[in-house]
C-alpha cells in the first residue's frame, strides 16, 4: 500500500492551461484593456454601433431633405393615428377642429386670409 502522503500513480495528469499571445489582454479586466493601446470588445461593439447609428441618422436627414413634404405628411400620419389609438375617434376630431379654428383665426389677425379666401372660393356659387 502507498503512504496517504505520496502520490505514486505513473500517470501524468492532462494540464488544462491554454497559452497564447494575448493571455494577458482576454484576462485583462476592461479598464486595464482601456488603457492599454488595444481597444476591449465592448468598446468596438460601441463605435460600430454608434457608426451605424451616426450613418442611418444621415441618410433619414438626406431624405428628410430631398422629400419634405413626404416626410411631413408621413409624421402628421403617425400623429393622428396615435392619436386616435389614444384618445379616440371623436375626441380627436374635436382637437382637430379647435385647431383648425385658432389656426383660422390666427391667420386673421395676421393679415393673412389665405384659409377664409380658400373656402371663400371653395363654397362661392358664381
Amino acid at each position: 500500500m502507498s503512504k496517504p502522503g505520496k502520490q505514486t500513480s505513473t500517470a501524468s495528469k492532462p494540464r488544462l492551461t491554454i497559452e497564447s499571445q494575448d493571455e494577458t489582454k482576454a484576462g485583462a479586466p476592461a479598464s486595464q484593456a482601456a488603457n492599454g493601446s488595444e481597444p476591449v470588445d465592448d468598446e468596438i461593439d460601441f463605435h460600430e454601433a454608434a457608426g451605424f447609428i451616426r450613418g442611418l441618422g444621415m441618410l433619414m436627414w438626406r431624405y428628410a431633405r430631398s422629400h419634405p413634404h413626404t416626410v411631413l405628411y408621413g409624421f402628421i400620419g403617425f400623429v393622428l393615428a396615435a392619436l386616435i389609438l389614444i384618445l379616440g375617434l371623436w375626441n380627436t376630431i374635436v382637437i382637430a377642429v379647435f385647431v383648425f379654428v385658432g389656426a383660422t383665426l390666427g391667420q386673421v389677425r395676421d393679415g393673412d386670409n389665405a384659409i377664409v379666401n380658400f373656402f371663400g372660393k371653395l363654397f362661392d356659387r358664381h
